[in-house]
């Protein structure tokens, strides 16, 4: 199945490869996903749009053709989907309807649903006008393109018990400041603060800003009381704010890991290493991503690295000629080894994940794996007599 996934050759395969595969690299599947980005900011905007008494007047009839040529092209995007999911990796063990009802159950398939149900309550009610407002649901559609809000959203799955013990706080922290300025200025400002739900709604202003309106502290204590209830409110909003902001850390720092990990253990240099040494080795290598097109290495320039193919394909441009070097080989070792300038100058011949790893790391690799070393050299040594 992976030759299929990466030769496809079945319309399904094909459609696949575009809708939800290997985005980066294919130019269809890439402006697929501008047009449909275009396409659900257009359909928000106009909804917004259609709010506007002048707006609607003038425009009301094209306005509403537009929405129809949006939910036609989402509608389309989602049964496609859906029909190709029976090539997803991890549902390919399924019956193609099997993997299809589990495929729609997914969140982002689950959204792209959501964002069709608008026109059937246009259809059911007709009369309403605010069930427009409904169409704003596809807004939420860009999680699909955009991988930050994914990883957002998984962080806040991982961490919801911290999260649900900071709004547990920020709620204790709210009934008991306005608890405490209802009791002492209660009966001094009954308009303002006499019943708890007016405490709760001052408390509330002071503790999301610095000020709490017209509300102004007759008595010393309850200036202490509303200074106290500034200075919580900073803590109640910087707690979840540092906790996200450490699991969005971490959770980029896995993703980095797991990727790093799966492309070195591709490299048939690295093949005869064990779990724990490829990880080892994540540490001290980094990711680079080449456009088609780039020049990774000059000739003449100074060796200060070396390159691991992880994906993609390079063209070595020597006195000897030109060489073309694919997934799991590698280049810049000459220059480490004999600590002489580069022989040759290597361009991505189309987009390349490569794996980096610098002169002073390459020195103690070899030093850690001497077969590692001894295959390098021996490398080097063939490219040299070829030269």
């Amino acid at each position: 199945m992976e030759t299929d996934s990466q030769f496809p050759s079945t319309p399904r395969q094909r459609a696949f490869q575009i809708l939800e595969h290997g985005r980066r690299r294919q130019p269809a599947s890439r402006a697929l996903d501008w047009v449909l980005v275009l396409l659900v900011l257009a359909n928000v905007a106009a909804t917004v749009a259609e709010t506007v008494p002048g707006i609607m007047a003038r425009h009301a009839a094209s306005l509403q053709i537009f929405d129809r040529i949006c939910v036609l092209v989402f509608a389309i995007e989602y049964i496609a989907r859906i029909w190709v999911a029976p090539e997803h990796p991890l549902l390919q063990r399924r019956s193609p309807a099997g993997a299809r009802v589990r495929f729609a159950g997914t969140p982002l398939m689950v959204i792209d649903a959501l964002a069709l149900l608008p026109l059937l309550l246009e259809l059911l009610f007709p009369q309403h006008s605010l069930v427009r407002l409904t169409r704003l649901v596809r807004f939420l559609k860009l999680a699909r393109y955009s991988p930050a809000l994914a990883t957002i959203g998984r962080l806040i799955a991982s961490e919801r018990r911290a999260l649900l013990a900071c709004v547990v706080i920020f709620i204790g922290v709210l009934l008991t400041a306005a608890a405490a300025m209802h009791a002492v200025e209660g009966t001094i400002q009954p308009d303002r603060l006499g019943d708890m739900p007016k405490a709760i709604w001052w408390a509330a202003a002071m503790l999301a800003k610095i000020g709490g309106g017209e509300v102004i502290p007759a008595t010393v204590l309850g200036s202490i009381i509303s200074a106290l209830t500034v200075m919580l409110g900073i803590g109640c909003f910087a707690l979840p704010v540092a906790i996200i902001g450490r699991g969005f850390y971490e959770e980029i720092r896995r993703r980095d890991f797991v990727v790093t990990f799966a492309m070195v253990a591709r490299v048939p240099l690295f093949s005869r290493m064990d779990a724990a040494a490829i990880a080892d080795l994540v540490s001290i290598l980094k990711a680079r991503t080449a456009p088609a097109g780039t020049t990774i290495i000059r000739r003449g320039d100074r060796g200060d690295a070396m390159y691991l193919i992880a994906s993609g394909a390079v063209e070595v441009e020597s006195a000897a000629g030109k060489v073309r070097l694919e997934e799991g080989d590698f280049f810049g070792e000459m220059a480490l080894l004999s600590r002489e300038p580069r022989s040759a100058t290597v361009t991505a011949a189309r987009a390349t994940d490569l794996l980096v790893l610098d002169a002073d790391d390459f020195t103690r690799l070899l030093d850690r794996h001497p077969d590692i070393a001894e295959t390098l050299r021996w490398t080097a040594k063939e490219r040299s007599a070829g030269a």
